[in-house]
């Protein structure tokens, strides 16, 4: 007689498996602990409680930060837990800092009030109007120049979490720098088509002799825009402390082909 497979396998037997309970007397449970925590808020105009779009919020410690939208709402995402001095600060307002206690119940949504500066007389839409013309013009340059430009913004700029302005331009640029050789003033330069250049430097369209080493002593939180200009042969940096005072009185630009007879090019 012939069997067949589900012949062979109809009378089974099942037998059930019960699993049996860990014990856990004496054992403690714990979970990861928590080491970065977010954190969200808004700011606004202490005076008339309307939003503050564009204020820059830097965590002190960390050297980063995150601009506001149009609601005046930011987060700053994954912010060491402990003691955290934010600052807040926008063009036409005093500065803010407030120290926040991160910890794993930590849930609040913080409220920032920016005060409006009393010596600016125009109003805090003169102001942002001001900023925006020094934009203009800044871009339109830019455009005129010959050879590849690259501008980097607040934004990019806080969300990078570099150092200095100098880091910024190695960590996060097109731009990459090497040891000058012997005989130049500037212990750094880049590299450019295969060789090493000297470029020309600006902080606040004033000439940096020392070059891109001048470029360490400013923080990468204090900076509101570098230029990248010519593949690396100028580089421009524009401190928030800058634009502050163009805010109160816009400055008309030298053109780039000038640039050359003031500051020559290596």
């Amino acid at each position: 007689m012939t069997t067949s497979v589900a012949d062979r396998y109809a009378s089974l037997i099942e037998i059930p498996l019960v699993p049996e309970p860990i014990r856990l007397e004496g054992v403690t449970a714990t979970g990861a602990p928590v080491t970065h925590l977010p954190i969200h808020g808004v700011v606004y105009d202490a005076t008339t409680g309307a939003a503050v779009a564009g204020a820059a919020i830097v965590v002190a410690e960390e050297e980063r930060g995150v601009l506001s939208d149009s609601l005046g709402i930011f987060q700053l995402d994954s912010v060491a837990t402990g003691p955290q001095l934010l600052i807040a600060s926008q063009f036409g307002y005093e500065k803010q800092a407030v120290m926040v206690n991160l910890h794993s119940g930590f849930q609040g949504r913080l409220e920032l009030a920016l005060a409006p500066q009393p010596i600016l007389l125009d109003g805090v839409t003169a102001v942002v109007d001001n900023i925006e013309t020094m934009d203009r013009r800044l871009r339109f340059r830019r455009r005129a120049g010959a050879g590849l430009s690259r501008a980097y913004d607040q934004e990019r700029l806080l969300r990078s979490g570099a150092g200095t302005a100098l880091d910024f331009l190695n960590r996060e640029t097109m731009v990459r720098t090497a040891p000058c050789p012997p005989g130049e003033p500037a212990a750094n330069c880049v590299i450019r088509r295969g060789r090493l250049v000297n470029p020309a430097v600006y902080v606040n369209e004033i000439p940096a002799f020392g070059g891109l080493d001048d470029l360490a002593f400013y923080a990468n939180t204090d900076v509101y825009l570098l230029e990248v200009l010519s593949g690396g042969s100028e580089v421009r940096v524009y401190t928030y402390a800058f634009m502050e005072r163009m805010a109160r009185r816009p400055m008309a630009l030298i053109p780039l082909s000038l640039w050359p007879r003031i500051w020559p090019r290596r």
